[in-house]
């Protein structure tokens, strides 16, 4: 089965203001942060049970993470439809689970 991706609104917008955060500390540091996200959808898209799964999340809805190399960043996903959609691209220090509502609106 091949699997098409996407990322929720609010994963992208997440995602974009943590590049041009590292970005301005380091010119090619937030290229890094986005090629190593990158790195880890693609291996989701081969391997997409690989994530460790968050119990207790949302009743019939399997949501799992996957830590990005080099930065405190874990990619929280779900597949549904033949699709791995990002929930959220969550720092490893930000309270875990405020992702919690775009389950619903992914």
């Amino acid at each position: 089965m091949s699997l098409a991706s996407r990322y929720h609104p609010e994963a992208a917008a997440e995602l974009d203001a943590e590049v041009g955060w590292y970005e301005d500390r380091l010119d090619g540091l937030g290229l890094s942060l986005s090629d190593n996200v990158d790195a880890v959808v693609d291996d989701l898209l081969v391997w997409p049970d690989s994530g460790v799964v968050w119990p207790n999340i949302h009743p019939g809805v399997t949501v799992r993470s996957l830590g990005v190399h080099r930065f405190p960043y874990r990619v929280v996903y779900m597949v549904r439809g033949g699709e791995l959609i990002v929930i959220a691209v969550a720092a490893d220090k930000r309270a875990p689970g405020y992702w919690r509502d775009r389950i619903d609106t992914a």
